[in-house]
């Protein structure tokens, strides 16, 4: 329970940084780095497809209720990814930093896809939003660069918290 609580306390930590005035600011070419995301699926990668899922959502409503768009959009996308990285990180012998940058990598990539398909029955018809002008791609790496870095500090902050 409290290797579960370090993740809840990063992910409020990234919803308050991507809402603030800073975070516009980190981007290049109107793109920035998915903090949420990533925390939410070093947390399902760690944890199982349980704790990536409920996580997902919690966090996933969150941002659309901080975001004042459509109710859900997020929420479910969010699901989905903690769920299916949850059911990867059970199957993988391993949980080395490399695996987790090309799963974010690919996770990106198909959250994109994911909203992109909701916003286009929803919101607007054909709408491609997150593919336009490379964007999704630019974001793909960007995640994958600070993957590493997330992934180090949340995994020493856990193995303090467990002893």
């Amino acid at each position: 329970m409290k290797r579960f609580v370090v993740f809840v306390i990063f992910v409020a930590l990234a919803v308050f940084f991507q809402s603030t005035a800073l975070y516009d600011k980190i981007g290049i070419r109107d793109t920035a780095p998915d903090f949420v995301l990533i925390i939410v699926c070093i947390a399902a990668f760690l944890t199982g497809p349980v704790g990536g899922e409920v996580l997902g959502f919690v966090t996933g409503f969150v941002v659309d209720v901080l975001s004042g768009g459509l109710l859900g959009l997020f929420a479910f996308t969010y699901t989905l990814v903690g769920y299916g990285v949850g059911l990867l990180g059970k199957r993988v012998y391993g949980k080395s930093v490399l695996i987790t940058i090309t799963l974010l990598f690919a996770v990106t990539i198909i959250k994109a896809a994911i909203l992109t398909m909701l916003a286009a029955i929803f919101l607007k018809p054909g709408y491609f939003g997150y593919f336009m002008r490379g964007r999704v791609f630019l974001e793909a790496v960007m995640n994958g660069v600070i993957t590493p870095v997330l992934f180090v500090i949340i995994t020493r902050i856990q193995m303090r918290v467990a002893e």
